[in-house]
């Protein structure tokens, strides 16, 4: 997959993920204490939830990308992007 299609459906994820229904709580601190080339399992100890699987990109021949977002009740988000489960970008709006 091309970076510039990745950045570009990262974004549009990101806009989107205004839409979850039952949001967990993410906090400033928690986004930055995860660090690239950390696993999703080690995402959600720091969290201490599960994010929603916002995509999946399965290419024969490229990494397993999968996008996972986090929302909290007051629209605040995080969203991390792993490519064969190790973070390689994450985003996050509003978080306190």
């Amino acid at each position: 997959m091309k970076p510039t299609l990745v950045i570009n459906l990262f974004a549009l994820i990101l806009m989107l993920s205004g839409c979850a229904t039952t949001p967990p709580t993410v906090t400033l601190d928690e986004y930055n204490r995860i660090q690239n080339g950390m696993t999703y399992g080690e995402a959600n100890g720091i969290v201490g939830e599960k994010g929603k699987e916002m995509s999946r990109t399965e290419i024969p021949g490229a990494p397993l990308t999968v996008m996972y977002g986090w929302q909290n009740s007051d629209g605040s988000n995080m969203n991390a992007m792993f490519q064969n489960d190790k973070l390689v970008t994450k985003a996050q709006f509003g978080l306190k």
